[in-house]
C-alpha cells in the first residue's frame, strides 16, 4: 500500500518536471506560451517637476517592450535624442520563467541624464516547473524626458551577470 503511493508521488512529479521542458528546439518557449513576447510593460516614472518653468517639463517615462531578437547577451545600444532614448539590449535570464522588465526610469535634471533600469524577473505560477538553463532576452525601451533636454542616459542591467552599468552615453 505504501509502495503505490510512492509511485504514485514519483510520477506526478516526474510529469511536473518534464512538463516545464516543453518549448522550441532552440529552449525557448514557444511563442503562444510566452505572453511576454506580445505584453507591452509600461512603467511611468517621475521627476520632481517643480523646478520647471511650465510644470510638464522634467517629467519622465519608459516603456519596454521584449523582443526575440538578441545577438549580444548582457550588452545595449543607445540612440539618444534632444527629449528621448531608444535602448535595445539583453539580459540574462536565470530560467525559461523570466521575462525582461524596466525596474526603474530616473531623470536628474541638475545634470540631464537619465538612468534606465533593466532587470529580469522570474514570472511562473505556485506549480509551474521552468526550464533550468540561462535564457537570452531581448528587449526594446523607450525612455521619454516630457520635454526637458536629454543630455546623456545610463542602461543598468540587472539579471544573473548581477547590477552593473552596460551603457553610458553622453552628447
Amino acid at each position: 500500500m505504501r509502495r503505490r503511493a510512492v509511485l504514485t508521488d514519483v510520477a506526478v512529479g516526474l510529469t511536473s518536471i518534464l512538463a516545464g521542458c516543453a518549448g522550441s528546439a532552440d529552449g525557448r518557449a514557444d511563442e503562444a506560451d510566452s505572453p511576454a513576447t506580445t505584453d507591452k510593460t509600461e512603467t511611468p516614472m517621475t521627476s520632481d517637476p517643480t523646478d520647471e518653468p511650465d510644470g510638464n517639463a522634467g517629467l519622465v517615462s519608459g516603456s519596454l517592450v521584449p523582443r526575440e531578437e538578441c545577438p549580444k547577451p548582457g550588452d545595449a545600444t543607445v540612440q539618444l535624442e534632444a527629449e528621448s532614448a531608444a535602448v535595445r539590449g539583453c539580459v540574462v535570464g536565470r530560467n525559461g520563467c523570466t521575462v525582461p522588465r524596466l525596474q526603474d526610469v530616473t531623470f536628474d535634471s541638475e545634470t540631464g541624464v537619465a538612468t534606465v533600469v533593466v532587470a529580469s524577473f522570474e514570472e511562473r505560477d505556485e506549480n509551474e516547473a521552468c526550464t533550468e538553463a540561462l535564457v537570452n532576452l531581448g528587449y526594446e525601451a523607450q525612455v521619454d524626458t516630457g520635454g526637458a533636454t536629454l543630455v546623456g542616459l545610463k542602461v543598468v542591467h540587472d539579471d544573473v551577470d548581477g547590477r552593473r552599468v552596460v551603457a553610458d552615453v553622453m552628447r
